[in-house]
């Protein structure tokens, strides 16, 4: 059942007919329902593609205030979670006849114009910990010393698969310590990248590598 907000004249919530009425970052949006035939099953690509969308959902899902601030958008409709959510489902799937997976090297946490370090490496040396470090560029291009690191872990074999940070240590101090107790005795992901000082620039994330977290 549809619900009129502002009165008669106004915009509406819920289905009413045909259509669906709901508001998206402020704007009113009516839309008609697709005529679907619940007997006709999808096709293998339309199978394949529900496939690689629920897989990156559930892999992005608990880090979209994250994905928000780390993708920059200039389209007021578009997220930062769903820049990142079209980027992966179309680049960060590995498929094989064993099925489907997240190809973690080639997954981006962010997309920039701001350059990232080139060399990066991590490792976890003590309990909880993962000890990141980089060859300063501060210089090369937008590439400011006092640009801010941000950091993702990710560990499959925990529930809780997460953990973040932002603006950690700036792009000159050339390393990091970051906490993931939660994740000790297990294998991690880990990914890094840049923002700029004020915030709005920020460079594409860099795979950094697995780590056996201690």
């Amino acid at each position: 059942m549809g619900k009129l907000m502002n009165g008669i004249n106004g915009p509406f919530s819920g289905k009413v007919g045909a259509v669906v009425g709901y508001v998206s970052r402020g704007k009113s949006i009516m839309r008609g329902l697709p005529n679907i035939n619940k007997s006709r099953r999808p096709s293998p690509l339309q199978a394949q593609q529900h496939i690689k969308f629920s897989l990156i959902n559930k892999f992005l899902g608990p880090i979209i205030p994250f994905l928000n601030i780390t993708n920059k958008t200039d389209n007021p409709d578009l997220s930062g979670y769903n820049k990142a959510f079209s980027y992966n489902v179309k680049n960060a799937i590995s498929v094989s006849p064993s099925g489907m997976a997240i190809n973690y090297e080639m997954v981006l946490l962010s997309r920039g114009d701001l350059l990232n370090v080139k060399q990066s490496s991590a490792v976890s040396a003590t309990t909880g910990k993962i000890t990141l470090s980089w060859t300063d560029n501060s210089g090369s291009g937008q590439a400011s010393s006092g640009d801010k690191a941000f950091v993702a872990v990710y560990c499959p074999e925990k529930a809780l698969s997460w953990e973040y940070g932002l603006e950690l240590a700036e792009r000159s101090a050339g390393m990091l310590f970051f906490d993931v107790p939660g994740f000790s005795g297990h294998p991690a992901h880990v990914y890094m990248g840049f923002l700029s000082a004020s915030g709005k620039e920020v460079s594409d994330s860099l795979y950094v590598g697995a780590v056996q977290v201690h």
